[in-house]
């Protein structure tokens, strides 16, 4: 049985592949002069173009804005979903928001794809937020110039059984 990774062993040859479609999501992150995040992402294949806007209050985490648009869509009903992006107003950024974003977006009254495009700009969100309760300021260069082990230690409690390297050790 061969192997359906990418690696291809010496002598092979490479398979001829044509491509079908792709999926981008891009996502920014500014600091805007009141100091809250805004997030802007979007969506992009051959059906879609979404686009998200979120502002975020960083002293508490909370999404004090959140604003959506289709602007290209497979069905004339697409875009009655994008008010759905209205529901994450008030939410924290804290464990659990994933759960909660499937409940307000997701679903058979939402989009599949705005959760999508929904729950990678919230963990980008968090990623810029590491370190700003410490006094690091929004993605801050000060926090990653830090050596490693201060990174972990100030992220820790944060990232907490979030992968491999914050798997929480047992003594």
């Amino acid at each position: 049985m061969k192997d359906s990774s990418n690696y291809i062993p010496a002598g092979e040859r490479i398979p001829v592949r044509r491509l079908v479609s792709k999926r981008d999501i891009g996502i920014e992150a500014f600091e805007l002069e009141n100091g809250n995040l805004m997030l802007e992402a979007t969506l992009l294949d051959p059906y879609h173009l979404i686009r998200l806007n979120i502002h975020i209050e960083p002293d508490t985490k909370t999404i004090v804005h959140a604003r959506s648009e289709f602007a290209s869509h497979p069905h004339a009903a697409c875009p009655m979903v994008a008010e759905k992006a209205k529901l994450l107003i008030g939410l924290k950024i804290e464990r659990g928001i994933s759960k909660i974003i499937l409940q307000k977006i997701g679903g058979s009254d939402g989009c599949v794809h705005l959760r999508e495009l929904t729950v990678e700009t919230i963990n980008f969100a968090a990623t810029t937020l590491i370190g700003f309760d410490q006094g690091f300021g929004l993605m801050s260069r000060d926090f990653n110039i830090l050596n490693e082990e201060e990174r972990f230690e100030i992220s820790r409690h944060v990232l907490n059984n979030t992968c491999f390297i914050y798997k929480e050790k047992l003594t």
